[in-house]
């Protein structure tokens, strides 16, 4: 499987950014890749007072998103979209898995809102985000596709969750902060590989987003023994990636930790 990682710069700019996230499209499918993978908002980021309008453009949004698949003939996740919730001031922060053929086969509401108190900034999601509910996976291609987003990665239950379910590919879409970024994202990232013994795929957005935030970039893949097999640095790039399943296998039998777990002290749903 050809995975193509797309770092980007998200900016308060709706048609720029998927001017953009096209060109990589296609950059992408050009290089073989049968996959495209953007970070979270990389179709847009901004103020309260500019997300508004584009949270309510949702369906419109996700038509587009279906077409570019469509008509690059590649399947494609495009990062996080706002989608309406039932409180008019809040979205849902949701991820779209599409196939190839343009057609939506999941999608994944973030369960985890980030709250951080940072030198340069506070945050808290909850001040306008509606947590998700629901645990998802997706069969695609002869891969079980985990799905999760930025601020999850530091619940490790959900990860086991995902595993029990059959994960063999996580798939983390991320705006990490650059404090957080440098301290924690990748050596996170490689424990939750290593502790599932499954690959992790995760883009993060780059550069000073439309909102004024700085983000870390580096997005990374890393294999089930968690050695890292791509990292972007901290540039606009795309990178492709190729995974081979066998790998999740020599892992389990090198360490065979989930057959070692105690579930019936520890339950995973």
């Amino acid at each position: 499987m050809k995975i193509s990682i797309a770092q980007v710069i998200s900016h308060a700019d709706l048609e720029k950014n998927l001017r953009s996230m096209e060109q990589f499209i296609s950059t992408s499918k050009q290089a073989g890749a049968e996959i495209v993978i953007f970070p979270e908002m990389a179709y847009f980021s901004g103020k309260k007072p500019d997300w508004k309008p584009v949270t309510a453009q949702f369906k419109e949004i996700t038509g587009q998103f279906c077409e570019l698949a469509k008509k690059y003939s590649v399947a494609l996740i495009p990062g996080t979209v706002r989608e309406p919730s039932p409180n008019p001031d809040k979205f849902f922060n949701t991820l779209l898995f599409i196939d190839e053929k343009g057609t939506v086969l999941t999608q994944y509401r973030k369960l985890f809102l980030y709250k951080a108190n940072l030198t340069d900034r506070s945050y808290d999601e909850t001040e306008y985000s509606t947590e998700g509910c629901e645990i998802v996976t997706v069969s695609w291609h002869g891969i079980t596709w985990g799905l999760a987003i930025c601020f999850d990665l530091r619940f490790p239950e959900l990860f086991r969750s995902l595993k029990k379910r059959g994960a063999q590919v996580v798939v983390l879409p991320s705006a990490f902060t650059v404090p957080t970024g440098q301290a924690h994202w990748e050596v996170l990232i490689r424990a939750r590989a290593i502790e599932n013994q499954l690959f992790f795929v995760a883009p993060g957005l780059t550069g000073i987003s439309g909102d004024g935030s700085a983000k870390y970039g580096h997005s990374i893949a890393v294999s089930p023994w968690g050695n890292v097999i791509e990292n972007l640095g901290d540039s606009e790039n795309t990178k492709s990636i190729e995974i081979d399943l066998s790998e999740i296998s020599t892992a389990e039998s090198k360490v065979p930790a989930w057959n070692c777990r105690r579930e019936e002290l520890f339950k995973i749903s």
